[in-house]
């Protein structure tokens, strides 16, 4: 039997102006769409009900908008996962172009007029797949629908070379994966009625370059009314220079230009591939229409959250502000950030001056405090670039509430290890842990430690403080425990969520957190060597998001442009 808390119970009368029945019948698998009918599948061990893979636009063509479905006769399969968009994983491409697909689950009951959530992966807008969030325990214990989204990704979705940016105000702006995106939130408008769910009560939200991609959605007129509310994991405030990005982008096709004897060296490629005259424009687009997806997917690789490294979200003036941020106009809806306290653990990992002596950062106390330094200093940089610097950014301008919060959980030596707090701690998309089952990569080592009564209690926690958010527009729920504030500049209030073994650690906080005081206490740390330090600062911080600050101090040279 269907278990639903009371308040919970309530909340859903009072909103949606239903009773809970946990005795329903539960949900068809079969539902008709625009396109015709797409066929789900049971998930009886969380008592959902899943459609895979449901195409929302075809993406077909490349370098073009995506364009709508035909209507189909017969009945869509949905049991099984469909394909991801085509991407370079590190070691070899995987993929299609153009699977432009949505992932829905929602409970196996009756009840209607759900509140949906349409979640946009990350991944740099370069990799990974609707998959990275799977929705069913988030479905079921939220009592919402889920829509996990796929969008082009690298040079296929974000591209504005002038032979490519040419057609109508999307295609112009290169920022094709965002179209991408567009699309799938009106498909949604369109469709999930059929499936249970509110589309009048739509909250976009998004991990990482999906959190940008929020972000910046509420900066684009296009967005307007496409969604009531909004949440951004990781995310913070981006927008690529137009021309800037065109440079960088044709720097890195010209070597496949002269590869294929097309031009006899990289300056002659490059000025071509940005030509634009008529002639040259065709010829290019022609030339990069037909050149294989194996050998595109994996320029601008492993950017390492470097806009500098991998452009997108251009500000081109029309889809996007040229002033970016600096706008005046917002599409003004209830707004959740979320940071975690080391958000650059999992790219200091990564990064060429500690990935291949990892193990030394375990078992050599020189090689731990390097790490550790670059990691503080660079998930406090992150960390308020994705929080509370946004909510400074923006707060002027826009006329709705803002919470800010801060995911904490990985600290806790005796819970979690001395090694994995040196490591990984509070990592980079740890929260997602808490809401699913299936625990974020570099998280696995954790399992058990996740199942213990304070890790469940604050997963419960937090799931139950996003079902109140997308409800109402406000995270306050029972479950929290505590009060949480929306932001304002003078207290900068977050509430912060960390967990002990047998209960939650749920908390709210002012923020004092500020670059200049960030960068006050780099310098004045003497834990490191000199060279050490030097190196971390010029190279590991260099060129991030969130390092313009330290690279003005320091007069760092920009090696990703």
């Amino acid at each position: 039997m269907k278990k639903i808390c009371l308040a919970t119970a309530l909340a859903l009368t009072m909103s949606v102006g239903f009773v809970f029945d946990a005795a329903a019948e539960g949900f068809m698998t079969s539902v008709k769409t625009r396109e015709g009918v797409v066929e789900g599948v049971k998930d009886a061990k969380h008592e959902t009900i899943n459609w895979w893979g449901v195409p929302y636009a075809d993406g077909s063509k490349r370098f073009e908008m995506a364009k709508p479905l035909k209507a189909r006769k017969a009945a869509l399969d949905c049991s099984k996962f469909g394909p991801i968009n085509v991407q370079f994983n590190g070691k070899k491409v995987i993929g299609q172009e153009g699977a432009l697909t949505l992932d829905i689950t929602r409970p196996n009951t009756e009840a209607k007029d759900l509140p949906v959530m349409v979640f946009i992966h990350g991944g740099n807008n370069q990799t990974s797949n609707s998959r990275l969030w799977m929705g069913q325990k988030f479905a079921e214990e939220a009592n919402v629908v889920f829509v996990s989204m796929q969008y082009r990704l690298g040079l296929f979705g974000w591209n504005n070379i002038p032979a490519i940016a040419q057609g109508n105000k999307w295609e112009q702006s290169g920022n094709l994966g965002f179209a991408d995106q567009y699309l799938a939130l009106s498909w949604v408008r369109d469709n999930i009625k059929a499936f249970g769910g509110n589309p009048d009560n739509v909250t976009v939200s998004g991990f990482s370059a999906g959190g940008r991609d929020v972000m910046a959605m509420l900066i684009s007129p296009e967005f307007n009314g496409k969604f009531q509310k909004a949440i951004s994991f990781s995310g913070g405030c981006t927008v690529a220079n137009y021309k800037d990005s065109q440079n960088v982008i044709a720097k890195n096709l010209a070597p496949l230009v002269v590869e294929d004897g097309v031009k006899g060296d990289i300056l002659s490629a490059k000025t071509w591939l940005l030509s634009k005259k008529g002639k040259d424009m065709k010829e290019v687009r022609n030339y990069l229409a037909n050149v294989k997806a194996e050998r595109i997917a994996p320029l601008m690789a492993g950017a390492g959250i470097r806009m500098s490294a991998f452009p997108h979200l251009y500000g081109d003036g029309n889809i996007l502000p040229k002033n970016a941020f600096a706008t005046k106009k917002f599409n003004s809806v209830p707004l959740m950030m979320l940071a975690s306290s080391d958000e650059f653990s999992s790219f200091a990992r990564r990064d060429k001056f500690f990935k291949n002596r990892m193990d030394q950062v375990v078992s050599d106390i020189a090689a731990k405090k390097e790490y550790r330094f670059a990691n503080k200093y660079g998930s406090l940089m992150y960390g308020y670039f994705n929080g509370q610097e946004s909510a400074e950014n923006i707060h002027k301008a826009y006329k709705n509430d803002m919470y800010v919060s801060t995911f904490n959980f990985g600290h806790n030596k005796e819970l979690v290890g001395d090694d994995f707090n040196t490591t990984t701690g509070a990592t980079h998309g740890i929260w997602l842990s808490f809401l699913t089952e299936q625990p974020y990569p570099w998280n696995k080592e954790i399992t058990e430690v996740l199942a213990k009564p304070g890790p469940k209690d604050l997963s419960k926690a937090f799931i139950a403080s996003l079902g109140a958010f997308m409800r109402t527009g406000n995270p306050n729920c029972v479950e929290l425990g505590q009060t949480w504030n929306p932001w304002n500049p003078d207290y900068k209030p977050e509430m912060v969520f960390d967990a002990h073994e047998t209960m939650t650690n749920i908390y709210s906080s002012n923020s004092r957190v500020s670059y200049a005081g960030i960068l006050a206490e780099l310098e004045n740390d003497n834990s490191i060597s000199e060279e050490a330090k030097n190196k971390i600062v010029t190279e590991v911080l260099n060129g991030r998001w969130f390092s313009g600050p330290i690279d003005k101090k320091y007069n760092n040279i920009n090696l990703w442009k």
